[in-house]
């Protein structure tokens, strides 16, 4: 056989060879996609089971309110890489959610408040599922980098079948969510949810050790931690503080007269009129018995003794439960130097005690002037 038919022979046999290779080897290419796409997916899973661990572990760490919220909203965030975010809670008997949290959201952003009944919550809670939906440059907050966000990416909230809250992340443009962004959104809301019930039970445990029962009011304990940081406010702003210690009179016979029941009626009604004539940032507690105090912040002697009289002529012109009349003496202590912050209790203590002995039913004032003179220099 000669050499050319040899090769001939050869070729034919190659061809066959050849062309199993090349199917060899594409199979051997898509299995090795199908490897690294599982691998990958794999690899996802490992990264979402993580995060979703991370986020358990960290809002489950604290029971403050605040670090739960924030928690749950910044991993949200990070997984949809959203611009910003914000947290709304329902409250109790309300139909709309108020923001509770955020971040990257200029202070004091438009949509502090979401009402259940219209978008960009509506849509998400009637389905009860993460949504993104166009934002209105009416309920659009402002961000921290400039602007406003066109879509929201709305994710319910939901403890024991009742909603109890919403996640707002900001997106500059529209999205569709993947199955697995919305699963892991989903997990996340879910962790939050059971971190933020435990969280509110303890707030409102906390609060009920901090709260007078009858009144409503801080108790002594409570009035202490205020005191503190009021001190603490103050002495950073170089600002003035006023203490104020309030006691009515002859208080005894009103117990001793009507009974105890109507006697905490008019503690009750007193409480209100305390509410009414103070400032939300100020504290007004009832330090035990029929005894009062407020600490004003940001206030001088004059402002101080202004609302004493307030006070005092108002409980004067009261006829409380049972038609029980009643007269209040009260001390004032106040100053801005922050070495006597500390003395301001005793101090509106004892002029208090003066206005009593002075014949009940005024407002007296604490003579600082002492304690500063004293001071060294």
């Amino acid at each position: 056989m000669d050499l050319a038919a040899v090769l001939l022979i050869t070729s034919i046999l190659l061809v066959p060879v050849l062309v199993l290779l090349i199917v060899a080897l594409m199979r051997l290419s898509g299995t090795t996609r199908e490897l690294e796409a599982a691998l990958k997916d794999e690899s996802g899973a490992r990264a979402r089971a993580g995060l979703l661990l991370q986020m358990a572990m960290a809002v489950n760490s604290s029971l403050a309110l605040n670090k739960v919220l924030d928690v749950a909203l910044t991993h949200a965030g990070d997984i949809m890489e959203a611009a910003a975010g914000a947290m709304y809670l329902v409250r109790p008997g309300a139909v709309e959610m108020h923001r509770e949290a955020s971040y990257k959201l200029k202070e004091r952003a438009r949509g502090a408040m979401r009402s259940l009944d219209a978008d960009p919550v509506r849509s998400a809670v009637v389905a009860m599922r993460p949504l993104v939906v166009h934002l209105d440059q009416k309920s659009a907050p402002a961000l921290q980098v400039g602007g406003h966000p066109l879509y929201v990416l709305v994710v319910p909230i939901q403890h024991s079948g009742h909603l109890v809250g919403a996640m707002e992340l900001y997106l500059n443009e529209w999205r569709e969510l993947s199955d697995d962004q919305r699963d892991l959104l989903e997990g996340v809301a879910s962790q939050a949810a059971i971190a933020i019930s435990h969280a509110q039970l303890f707030k409102a445990h906390e609060d009920n050790a901090l709260t007078d029962e009858l009144t409503r009011l801080p108790n002594r304990r409570a009035l202490a931690q205020r005191f503190l940081q009021a001190m603490q406010h103050a002495k950073r702003h170089r600002e003035q503080i006023a203490f104020l210690m309030m006691d009515l009179d002859r208080f005894k016979g009103v117990n001793d007269t009507y009974g105890h029941l109507n006697g905490d009626a008019v503690l009750a009604e007193l409480a209100s009129i305390f509410g009414e004539e103070v400032r939300e940032s100020d504290v007004c507690a009832r330090y035990g018995g029929e005894e009062f105090a407020m600490v004003i912040h940001e206030t001088d002697l004059d402002g101080a003794r202004s609302l004493a009289e307030r006070i005092r002529s108002k409980v004067e012109s009261t006829t409380f439960a049972g038609g029980v009349r009643l007269t209040i003496s009260i001390g004032i202590a106040a100053t801005d130097d922050s070495d006597l912050f500390t003395t301001l209790l005793e101090r509106a203590d004892n002029a208090l005690y003066a206005a009593k002995q002075g014949g009940r039913n005024q407002v007296r004032v604490a003579d600082l002037s002492v304690a500063s003179a004293k001071k060294p220099a």
